[in-house]
């Protein structure tokens, strides 16, 4: 399931009395006001300039999860009733001037003097900033540019027509968030980002602001307080338009599936009869949705999605990317994917590597990371994150089930011992040894080994090294002697060519009764400088 939106009633509504007339298309709303105009002979202010105003929501994931009631986080029955797994949203109460005893989002006039009616944006950062003590960086707020909202009054002579522009941002709450004061602003998006990568959204619902939750305080026109339970928000102590785009906002983000939706837009039009808060009541209303399906995610950015939404960082955006592309390389390589019904991933640490060949290989049914180190953030990452998806996999027309472990041992000694255990279950060559960014030392053991037994290796050497220092004359001379004048040969280029020339030798692997086809491929070095990988092959020597 890609995520289902949750449909629940809000328990604070206002009589539909008080919302007027719902109109289909701008054009019925724009006749339906100059008509109601005329019978009151009213004259509409046509060539008046709206006022312009910034308006933000501030939606959290986590915020029920923090225990902290220092920036008025509701509590009691509404706290009590349905302390969900779903989303919260801040508000604040009015403390003076025009709403005074309202909740309502946060927000204010555009100053044309700071070049904000150019960049609205620029006044949400600010308003933010002012009335919640939350630093917004702007591209982040330029990212969650909702819509604009277009109020129009009966009383027009008295409340002159606005224009707000919408903004929706997500926070999340954490104690080891960077702690900023009031005087503070963020440098850049980096102060607040949570690894994100290149991906600012995440199907559209934007997650990258990281708040500690000392940083959340009012001052004195406007108290922020949390609300836990969105069907509790107080919307009969909100303004009435509240009631219509609030609700469809908050709802179209309070979602159960594996992703989350995409992102919500619209442009609304409200006129309202007279007397202000008084009366806070609804003549007319149009709101133009601007619809967009969720993106059909590609089977890796599903991945990657599951590890984000988790608030998984080991692996890292990095270490994802170059475990995708190390481990479709080597299926690719090895065509049969018997070959890959055991893999073994040496140094793998976090188990990313291995677990994606349980993913992308249907008969790969068994996947042992080899490290000493214990990664124990890392494999519960991995674990949380990408285990539904080997055990619900549809690919897999057998019942066989998947399994991804870790021995905490060396190479020299666990390889070995997995490799004698593994050959009383199955033949050399239907399991392969992997390693991703083995330094030349971890790469030429798990070659050796690998020969040794006869089975299948691919590794991507990095931090090679030429210790007498002939190699890195010879490199030299060689492109000294080449006719390009564009030619290179880096010392980690070489000592890669010399390990992929040394499992060719017939010697390597005939031990073992197996002989190796090597090739040696390039990953895209956006993802890795780093990026030779040694592909092994092996197959049974004919007597």
């Amino acid at each position: 399931m890609l995520y289902q939106t949750i449909r629940r009633p809000y328990h604070h509504a206002i009589p539909t009395s008080r919302l007027g007339t719902k109109h289909e298309s701008l054009a019925s709303f724009a006749d339906a006001v100059s008509a109601d105009r005329q019978k009151e002979n009213k004259k509409q202010h046509d060539n008046d300039v709206p006022t312009e105003f910034s308006l933000v929501v501030i939606l959290s994931p986590n915020a029920h999860l923090i225990n902290d009631d220092t920036h008025g986080s509701n509590t009691g029955e509404d706290n009590a009733s349905n302390a969900s797994k779903g989303i919260s949203v801040l508000l604040g109460k009015k403390l003076r001037g025009f709403g005074e005893g309202f909740y309502s989002c946060f927000g204010g006039k555009l100053e044309k003097s700071q070049g904000e009616h150019n960049q609205p944006a620029k006044g949400a950062v600010r308003e933010v900033q002012e009335e919640t003590g939350i630093n917004i960086p702007l591209p982040v707020m330029e990212d969650g540019y909702v819509g604009t909202i277009n109020f129009t009054f009966e009383d027009c002579d008295v409340n002159r027509a606005m224009r707000v522009r919408l903004y929706c941002v997500f926070v999340t709450l954490s104690h080891d968030a960077k702690y900023m004061t009031s005087s503070q602003t963020p440098n850049s998006t980096e102060d607040h980002i949570i690894d994100n990568g290149q991906n600012k959204y995440i199907n559209g619902a934007q997650f990258p602001v990281t708040v500690h939750p000392n940083q959340i305080r009012g001052c004195d026109e406007i108290e922020p307080r949390w609300f836990h339970n969105i069907y509790e928000v107080p919307l009969d102590q909100m303004f009435a338009d509240d009631s219509l785009w609030l609700t469809m906002l908050l709802s179209h983000y309070d979602v159960v599936g594996d992703n989350e939706p995409p992102k919500f837009m619209f442009n609304a039009w409200y006129h309202f009869h007279p007397g202000g808060t008084e009366t806070n009541s609804i003549m007319h209303h149009f709101i133009q949705i601007n619809t967009s399906k969720p993106p059909k995610l590609t089977f890796e950015k599903r991945l990657f999605h599951a590890l984000h939404i988790n608030r998984i960082h080991s692996p890292s955006i990095k270490e994802f990317k170059e475990n995708w592309a190390m481990a479709n390389a080597v299926r690719k390589f090895m065509k049969d994917d018997t070959r890959m019904e055991y893999v073994l991933d040496v140094a793998g640490g976090h188990g990313a590597l291995g677990a994606l060949f349980l993913l992308l290989v249907p008969r790969c049914h068994t996947a042992i990371v080899i490290d000493p180190a214990k990664c124990v953030s890392g494999k519960r990452g991995v674990s949380d994150a990408w285990s539904r998806f080997w055990s619900n996999d549809t690919n897999n027309s057998e019942t066989t089930k998947k399994t991804l472990r870790y021995r905490h041992e060396c190479l020299r000694t666990g390889l070995r011992e997995e490799l004698k255990c593994i050959f009383q279950q199955t033949k050399s060559t239907n399991v392969t040894v992997v390693a991703c960014h083995a330094c030349q030392h971890l790469t030429d053991e798990t070659l050796q080994i690998a020969s040794e037994f006869g089975v299948n290796v691919a590794v991507m050497p990095c931090c090679q090294k030429d210790h007498d220092g002939w190699w890195k004359g010879l490199a030299n001379r060689l492109v000294n002697s080449s006719d390009d004048d564009n030619a290179s040969l880096s010392i980690g280029a070489l000592m890669d060519l010399l390990a992929a020339g040394k499992m060719m030798s017939w010697e390597t692997g005939a031990s073992a009764g197996v002989q190796y086809q090597v090739k040696m491929k390039l990953m895209d070095a956006a993802i890795s400088l780093q990026n030779r990988m040694i592909l092994c092959c092996a197959s049974r020597c004919q007597s």
